[in-house]
C-alpha cells in the first residue's frame, strides 16, 4: 500500500512540475482568468456601470418639456444628455448614443389643452439590443407622466415581491463570481485533458510508461489530482479577488461550496479523459472541446440567467453539465442555499462523471 502511495505521490510530483514549466498552461490555467474576473469586476462593480445613453431634444423648451426631461433623469439606467438637434444626429450616427427622445415644437401646449401629442424616438439601427431594453423602460415612465397629467391613479398596478430576501450588496458580480469559477474549471479540464493526453499519446509517451513498472491506474490517479488541485488553487484565486478587491460576499457554506465544486471538477475530468479517448490528435482533441466548450459558455448561466434563453433551447441547457455546477454553486455561494437543496442537480453531475468514466475506461488507448 505505500509503495503505491509512494508512487502516486512521486506521479503527482512529477505532473505538477510539468504543469509548472508549461508557461501557456499556466498562464490560460490562472492568469487568463484573474484578468477576466478583474475585468468584469472594474467594470460592472461601479455603481453606474449600466447606464445607456440617451439624447434629449427639446424643441418646445416649455416647463412641461423641462418637467418631462426631469422624469427621465430620475431613471436610474438611463444616462440622459440634453442636445441640439445637429449634436444629437452626430452622436447616434457615431454610437456614441443609442437611443434619442424629441420632443416636438407644441409639446406643452397640447399638454395643456389635453390634447394626444407624440413624442419622437430616433434610434441607431446598429443598437437593436439596446432599443429593447431602453423602450419599455420609457413606455413605462411616459404611461406614469400620462396618469399624473390627467391626475389619475392605474386601476392595475404590479407589486414585485421576491421569493427569497434580496441582499441589499447583492450585484451583477456577485452574479458573476461563481459563474466564472465553473467556465474557468470547465476549461481547465476540457483542454488541460483532452489535449494534452492525447499530445502525450502522439509523442509516444503513453508507450513508453505503458513497459514501465508504473501501474496505469497510478497514472490516471496522478492526472486527475494534479488536474483536481490545480482547478482547486484556481477557484481559491478568483473567491479571493472577488472578496478582498470586490467586496463579494460568500453567503452560504464554504464547504458545501468546495463539496459541490469538487464534483463538478471530478465530472469535467471524466469528460476530459472522455475526449481523450475518441480523439487520435491533439488538433481533433481541440476541436471536440471547442464544440463542448462554446455552447456550454454562452447556454450554461455564466453570464446571465439560462430562464431567459428561447424555450426551445431549454432541453439542451437542461442536459449541460456547466448549467447544473453553476446553478449550485451560485446558489450555495450568493443565496445561502444548502447544498442538500440541489440534490437533483448534483446527481445529474454525478451521472455526467460515471457515464464519462465508464466510456473512457472502455475506449481510452495507450497507443
Amino acid at each position: 500500500m505505500n509503495r503505491y502511495l509512494k508512487m502516486l505521490m512521486g506521479q503527482l510530483g512529477i505532473e505538477t512540475k510539468l504543469f509548472l514549466r508549461d508557461r501557456a498552461s499556466v498562464f490560460w490555467t490562472y492568469f487568463f482568468p484573474i484578468l477576466l474576473i478583474l475585468l468584469f469586476g472594474f467594470v460592472f462593480n461601479q455603481p453606474d456601470s449600466i447606464r445607456l445613453g440617451v439624447a434629449f431634444v427639446d424643441y418646445d423648451n416649455s416647463n412641461a418639456s423641462r418637467n418631462l426631461m426631469m422624469e427621465l433623469m430620475r431613471v436610474e439606467v438611463l444616462d440622459l444628455t440634453p442636445m441640439e438637434s445637429a449634436e444629437m444626429y452626430v452622436s447616434l450616427q457615431n454610437s456614441e448614443k443609442s437611443f434619442a427622445i424629441v420632443v416636438p415644437e407644441g409639446y406643452g401646449k397640447s399638454v395643456a389643452a389635453e390634447s394626444p401629442v407624440s413624442l419622437q424616438a430616433l434610434y441607431n439601427p446598429d443598437q437593436q439590443q439596446v432599443v429593447q431594453i431602453v423602450t419599455p423602460i420609457l413606455q413605462q415612465m411616459i404611461d406614469r407622466v400620462n396618469w399624473q397629467l390627467i391626475d389619475r391613479e392605474p386601476l392595475i398596478t404590479i407589486e414585485p415581491q421576491p421569493v427569497r430576501p434580496v441582499r441589499q450588496d447583492y450585484s451583477y458580480i456577485s452574479f458573476l463570481v461563481p459563474g466564472l469559477i465553473g467556465f474557468s474549471l470547465m476549461a481547465t479540464c476540457l483542454f488541460s485533458i483532452g489535449v494534452v493526453v492525447v499530445s502525450y499519446r502522439e509523442k509516444g509517451k503513453l508507450r513508453r510508461l505503458a513497459i514501465t513498472p508504473l501501474p496505469k491506474a497510478i497514472f490516471i490517479a496522478g492526472q486527475i489530482l494534479t488536474r483536481y488541485f490545480v482547478v482547486l488553487a484556481q477557484a481559491l484565486l478568483l473567491l479571493a479577488i472577488a472578496v478582498f478587491m470586490f467586496d463579494v460576499s460568500i453567503v452560504g457554506s464554504l464547504w458545501q461550496f468546495f463539496v459541490a465544486l469538487s464534483i463538478g471538477m471530478f465530472a469535467f475530468i471524466s469528460l476530459g479523459y472522455a475526449i481523450a479517448s475518441v480523439a487520435k490528435t491533439p488538433e481533433s482533441a481541440s476541436g471536440i472541446a471547442n464544440s463542448l466548450f462554446l455552447p456550454m459558455t454562452f447556454l450554461s448561466g455564466v453570464y446571465f440567467s439560462p430562464e431567459s434563453l428561447p424555450e426551445y433551447l431549454q432541453p439542451l441547457v437542461a442536459v449541460l453539465p456547466l448549467t447544473h455546477l453553476v446553478t449550485t454553486i451560485r446558489g450555495i455561494f450568493s443565496h445561502g442555499e444548502s447544498i442538500i437543496f440541489y440534490w437533483p442537480q448534483l446527481i445529474i453531475l454525478t451521472g455526467w462523471l460515471i457515464v464519462c468514466f465508464l466510456f473512457s475506461v472502455r475506449n481510452f488507448r495507450w497507443e
